[in-house]
């Protein structure tokens, strides 16, 4: 699945490049200059309707879940992902599933994918509540089920984190995957996504419910 391959393949490649050229003895030791211009181009937010290859590779994947909208507004790479984010604060250590579905063929992660996220709410010490002020809505709209010469088994997510007391609300689509499987593509990309809600806690050392 070219969703899948788009993201992963080019994440894996080049990280792992600069991470052996960094490991190089001091006679071997990399041009710093070509290690920024590569963390740059890595780094680079470009609007996701012109830069994502998804967009006309995988149009299957596309608005299912998220809308044009905002799919106009998501900005990234497909190194690390498309957001967009409006001002979405983690106000708590409590949160509610609003949406959680897998949309790709054959439901695969129908039932991994709830399991995956339970246990990385649990190891984030965020608790799942069914009237929580912060909202969460995740939906599968890829998946590449085995690894071929040109791809790694994973998935594509879409996702959105709101804040109802502030009106404010978070949006991502990244792709995830792992050599060793997709439970193990699925059990990060939910880790993933949680990484992302606590790097937007306020006051994160004091975070009350």
């Amino acid at each position: 699945m070219r969703t899948v391959k788009a993201t992963i393949i080019r994440l894996s490649i080049p990280l792992l490049a600069l991470w052996v050229s960094a490991s190089s003895t001091a006679a071997q030791a990399p041009d710093p200059h070509q290690l920024l211009g590569e963390l740059s181009r890595l780094s680079a937010r470009k609007p996701f309707l012109t830069d994502s290859p998804d967009v006309y590779l995988e149009p299957d994947s596309l608005g299912r879940f998220f809308s044009v909208p905002i799919y106009k507004k998501l900005r990234g790479n497909a190194y690390f992902g498309y957001e967009y984010d409006e001002g979405f604060l983690f106000q708590s250590k409590v949160v509610q599933i609003e949406v959680l579905k897998d949309l790709t063929p054959g439901r695969a992660c129908q039932t991994t994918y709830p399991i995956a996220l339970h246990n990385a709410f649990k190891a984030s010490g965020i608790e799942v509540q069914k009237a929580a002020p912060h909202q969460i809505g995740v939906c599968i709209v890829g998946i590449e089920a085995r690894e071929t010469p040109q791809t790694l088994p994973g998935v594509m997510v879409e996702a959105y984190f709101r804040n109802s007391v502030l009106q404010k609300s978070f949006f991502i689509r990244y792709g995830t995957g792992h050599r060793r499987g997709l439970p193990h593509a699925v059990r990060l990309s939910a880790e993933t996504l949680i990484a992302q809600l606590v790097s937007r806690t306020k006051n994160n050392d004091n975070a009350q419910r």
